[in-house]
């Protein structure tokens, strides 16, 4: 391992007044510079291994990591009663090189947790429902002194609602054999025809032992085989900072000029038992951030005003593989197959996403996400309102998303959409296209969220 402390400046103070009585007003300027700063780090290597518990073992590798800043120059100015500080820098700059963290540990396996949740979540409906009818059985039997001879009987005294939660749900039908069992059947409807039938003994007020959850919350702790690796990073900026500050107020502006970040090529695995089917993998080719021509300024409160500037945030191709167990329950294995996913690896060619703030009051605003099921990308004016961050308003004015399904599952589910709200959304060819006027507050969100819920 190999550490460099980098360090080149000039520095000088002026002073511009001597103070010429105990008693008199004084004025000072302090002016400095340093034209480059770093740290360095290069062919970095540190292991860890638990003497106490020899299953858990991790290590980092790093080629090299600079962090440094460059043209720095501070300039001040005082009297008795104003400080008004500006400081102009470029900088962090930031670089890694070659990151890989690896760990192998004995932990839980979150597959099987996983999959312990769903089937806790599509139990949790009739579990419920089978709770009320419990309670109305009872209620039942102290009002008419016998049980109900089903749930029919339930039903037309009043003692559920149909209408309500649970019993609203179609997925479930539910009967009983009195005094032994209550039971909660999946309908004809449920789109998971493997879910089992739930059983619960009336006398005992338990639910009867599900084998399957028995076996899958007995499963012991596995071997995990973590893998992230980085091949670059990189951030840089030049800004400019001004503060102002007397017994009366204080305010600042920040101008950053220019202001990148990167990051090139991001991979993560984790491998339970050497189980390749069960491996996740994470990809991403790269990321990026960058600004430009950034004008802020405020007080030290909560005053922020954004006067001008660009901003983009991007990244390409993100892969995502799911492990073949997760992939093969129920939801996500129908969701997969809805939007034409194979071998449980989903991928996102690119999003974009950029601002571009002409003055504080107005703006443009673009968005796209490309990936093999689907395409959006959405275009529009803004306007804002800035008094303060807990108030701040955003309008549209003219903005347009279109969506491009490409999937025949979403398409289906686009239809489906507008058969059950009875309207037809407008189209040009395929694209479905989306017009956006008004306060971001209040745009009717549900009507999209209905519709983009993919």
């Amino acid at each position: 391992m190999k550490i460099f402390l980098a360090y080149n400046s000039t520095f000088f103070i002026t002073i511009l007044t001597v103070i010429l009585s105990q008693s008199a007003q004084s004025q000072t300027e302090i002016e400095s510079s340093i034209r480059s700063s770093s740290f360095i780090i290069e062919n970095f290597e540190i292991s860890y291994y638990s003497i106490f518990n020899d299953s858990d073992y991790y290590s980092l590798d790093l080629d090299k990591l600079k962090f440094g800043f460059s043209n720095i120059n501070f300039k001040s100015w005082k009297d008795n009663s104003t400080l008004q500080p500006k400081l102009e820098f470029i900088g962090p700059k930031v670089s890694v090189e070659n990151l890989i963290l690896k760990a192998e540990v004995y932990r839980p396996n979150w597959i099987i947790n996983e999959k312990l949740k769903r089937l806790y979540s599509r139990q949790s409906i009739p579990r419920l429902g089978i709770i009320e009818i419990d309670k109305a059985i009872i209620l039942y039997n102290t009002d008419n002194g016998q049980h109900p001879s089903s749930i029919n009987d339930l039903i037309v005294k009043n003692y559920i609602d149909l209408g309500k939660k649970p019993f609203n749900n179609s997925l479930w039908n539910y009967s009983m054999d009195l005094p032994k069992r209550i039971f909660a059947r999946p309908s004809k409807g449920n789109p998971i025809p493997e879910t089992k039938v739930i059983s619960y003994d009336f006398t005992q007020k338990e639910f009867l032992l599900d084998p399957l959850i028995d076996s899958l919350k007995k499963t012991p702790m596995i071997k995990w085989i973590y893998n992230f690796e980085i091949d670059s990073v990189s951030a840089s900026s030049s800004s400019e900072l001004n503060i102002k500050h007397n017994k009366n107020y204080s305010d600042f502006s920040l101008m950053m000029e220019q202001g990148n970040f990167r990051i090139n090529n991001i991979r993560f695995t984790a491998l339970p038992q050497n189980k390749i089917k069960d491996k996740t993998f994470i990809g991403l080719r790269e990321l990026s951030i960058s600004s430009k021509n950034l004008t802020i300024n405020g007080e030290y409160d909560s005053t922020l005003i954004f006067h001008n500037g660009e901003g983009q945030f991007k990244i390409d191709d993100f892969e995502l593989k799911i492990p073949e167990d997760l992939g093969k329950e129920p939801e996500i294995e129908r969701f997969l197959s809805q939007i034409g996913v194979r071998n449980n690896s989903l991928s996102i060619r690119s999003v974009e996403l950029g601002i571009k703030m002409l003055n504080q009051f107005t703006g443009n605003l673009f968005f796209e996400v490309s990936t093999p099921f689907i395409k959006a990308n959405f275009n529009g004016n803004l306007s804002f309102r800035q008094k303060n961050i807990k108030t701040s308003e955003i309008k549209f004015h003219n903005a347009e998303l279109i969506i491009r399904p490409i999937a025949l599952g979403i398409k289906k589910w686009i239809r489906n959409w507008e058969s059950s709200k009875k309207i037809t959304l407008k189209r040009k060819g395929p694209a479905i296209i989306i017009k956006l006027n008004g306060s971001l507050n209040s745009l009717d969100l549900q009507a999209l969220k209905n519709i983009t819920i993919f």
